[in-house]
């Protein structure tokens, strides 16, 4: 491998369309392999590189302009395509300036999250590849959850779930299946307020 085929954290982040801190959040998730130098620096082989661009450009649509008054961004990462239905006709009753996406799994959750950067983060915990644990464990090692405001949805047992889920970062508010759309929207309308 030459220095040609080797990138750094910022010539990556220009070929993904994304910020350095996102590669990093995928470097440490393992979406996109990396390795340090002995003076700490984050390196990347090119061709992993272009792949993944390959492949966020498939996955991906571009996100529009942000207009003067963009709408609240809201991500919702479910694995369930019925429920994912069911918060497309809930979220698009409120009548609110919001611009939904969503995910079906951790990983394609976490490249959305990178590029999308939603205000709004609904999480459910039961995910294929990386699991709900995994992805606020990498939100929180890159400080993103300073950016967004984080609610877990889960059919789990929530007193242990808030316990593990306070052990990585404490005041996630844990609420139980089935969805309560009434929080999530109060949690929206003071997310707009604010903006």
């Amino acid at each position: 491998m030459t220095d040609q085929d080797i990138c750094t954290s910022s010539t990556a982040a220009k070929l993904l369309g994304v910020t350095p801190r996102t590669v990093q959040l995928w470097a440490d998730s393992g979406i996109i392999p990396s390795w340090k130098t002995p003076g700490g620096h984050r390196r990347y082989n090119l061709r992993d590189v272009q792949l993944l661009a390959e492949e966020v450009q498939k996955e991906l649509a571009l996100p529009t302009k942000a207009e003067a008054q963009r709408p609240l961004r809201i991500q919702v990462i479910e694995d369930e395509q019925s429920l994912q239905r069911l918060y497309a006709r809930a979220i698009g009753s409120w009548q609110l300036p919001i611009e939904l996406r969503q995910s079906l799994d951790g990983y394609r959750g976490l490249l959305e999250l990178g590029r999308f950067e939603p205000d709004l983060l609904v999480l459910d915990l039961n995910l294929p590849n990386i699991d709900g644990f995994e992805v606020i464990e990498a939100i929180q090692s890159q400080g993103m959850l300073d950016q967004l405001q984080l609610l877990v949805v889960t059919a789990l047992d929530v007193q242990p779930v808030q316990a593990r889920i306070d052990a990585i970062v404490p005041g996630v508010e844990v609420l139980p299946k089935p969805i309560p759309f009434d929080r999530i929207q109060q949690a929206a309308e003071q997310l707009l307020e604010k903006n």
